[in-house]
């Protein structure tokens, strides 16, 4: 995890969480009564934010970009989560910046803001991202950049070196671009190619990224990357919790989709990437036309003239 070099940084209190010591302390503080700060608004501050809000916990997550989920998700997806803790007791704070963390007897009692602010709290939870441990790879002079290098078949520079997971930077042919992905998913596609390496059987084909996250009675599955060129499709409705941002680039191929309970637009929106399959907006945008007929209708309109079909989106 990467850590702060704050001042107070190293008092009693201040959490990461990656190991089972951490999730066990973290668990036994957060109670009604307690009061958390949680520093960084990805999806590991979002998730232990809505666990300990329905563990009775105040909670306060500070924001040093203008949104949460500024570097995983779209603005779109960013607003309604945003809305969504907020109207379960979470206070969040975007554009907000820790400048110290203080305490009393070497246990923490709050932070301190940027521009003065300060935030009583008992414990204090640091998610601001994850650094590659690629220090034995880089002492046995394997490449390393922003993680350890690979090719399709998780071979390292040292072809009879294998490695996988988050640690690892590779060209992801779906994507197209050198990427490091953090999640389960990928580590599980990576372990099928170094299967596959090692018993001589023919190297799968890249899946679709993709990930999830669970949010009080949110179920969030997302696949592929976000690109803010790209255009947001609405589907669903987000007040009623269950939704699709389907992001289309300038041929109506999806290159992403966000859903938020909505299991069957997220299957569909993952094939439809990897497929590279071109949609009709107009047809997407509405719930009661079906996915396949959103597929079919693309093929009936590919050669009329493209406009701002899309339905707009609205906070």
């Amino acid at each position: 995890p990467r850590t702060l070099t704050l001042p107070g940084s190293d008092l009693d209190g201040v959490l990461s969480l990656r190991t089972l010591a951490d999730a066990t302390q973290l668990r036994a503080a957060v109670h009604t009564g307690s009061s958390l700060a949680i520093v960084g608004g990805g999806y590991v501050g979002l998730e232990v934010a809505a666990s300990a809000r329905a563990r009775g916990c105040e909670v306060t997550v500070v924001e040093r970009e203008d949104r949460v989920l500024a570097r995983v998700a779209s603005p779109e997806l960013s607003a309604v989560l945003t809305r969504f803790h907020r109207d379960r007791g979470t206070r969040i704070l975007t554009a907000a910046e820790v400048r110290e963390i203080t305490g009393t007897a070497g246990r923490v009692d709050g932070v301190t803001l940027a521009d003065g602010t300060h935030l009583d709290c008992d414990l204090v939870l640091v998610g601001v991202g994850a650094i590659p441990n690629d220090a034995l790879a880089r002492d046995a002079g394997i490449d390393c950049l922003t993680g350890i290098v690979v090719d399709g078949s998780a071979r390292t520079s040292d072809p009879h070196v294998l490695a996988i997971g988050d640690v690892t930077y590779r060209l992801h042919d779906t994507l197209g671009k050198m990427v490091r992905l953090e999640s389960i998913p990928s580590a599980v596609e990576q372990a099928k190619q170094a299967a596959a390496v090692i018993t001589g059987a023919p190297l799968p084909p890249h899946e679709v990224p993709w990930f999830w996250s669970d949010q009080f009675d949110l179920k969030m599955k997302m696949a592929g990357m976000v690109d803010p060129e790209t255009r947001a499709v609405l589907r669903g409705n987000p007040s009623e919790s269950s939704f699709a941002l389907f992001h289309l680039d300038s041929d109506g191929v999806p290159v992403a989709v966000e859903t938020v309970n909505a299991a069957a637009e997220f299957m569909a929106g993952k094939r439809f990437i990897g497929n590279r399959t071109k949609l009709d907006p107009t047809a997407l945008a509405d719930p009661a036309t079906s996915m396949r007929d959103a597929v079919l209708q693309s093929i009936t309109i590919s050669a009329a003239p493209t406009g701002p079909a899309h339905k707009t989106w609205s906070t």
